[in-house]
């Protein structure tokens, strides 16, 4: 099988983060053909999503976080299982702030799977 990339998608995902340096974990995805309506779906989104059931109130305090991320890539197919690969360009990454969210830019992030 020979690898082929599809065209330019921009993959909006939440997260949930431990700490701030601790594992990241992707909670749900949405590819999108802009970048706009990417964010647009964070924006709906991240605000209404909950905590996984299995992370107890408690916890929540421990530094917890919710978050929400924008990049830009491809679906490679061809393979076994289609695999995401980043450009490397910036990320927008977003934050819940009550009923809304705040954007900032991030550095690259490495390959997601």
């Amino acid at each position: 099988m020979t690898p082929e990339a599809s065209s330019v998608r921009w993959r909006a995902s939440i997260g949930l983060a431990v700490g701030g340096g601790g594992p990241v974990s992707s909670i749900v995805e949405s590819e999108h053909g802009s970048e706009g309506s990417a964010r647009e779906w964070i924006e709906r989104k991240l605000p209404r999503t909950r905590f996984p059931a299995w992370i107890p109130a408690s916890r929540r305090a421990d530094g917890v976080e919710l978050f929400g991320r924008v990049a830009r890539g491809r679906v490679v197919t061809g393979r076994l299982v289609p695999t995401w690969e980043s450009e490397g360009t910036p990320v927008w990454h977003a934050d819940r702030a009550g009923d809304r969210v705040q954007w900032r830019r991030c550095a690259a992030e490495s390959d997601e799977g």
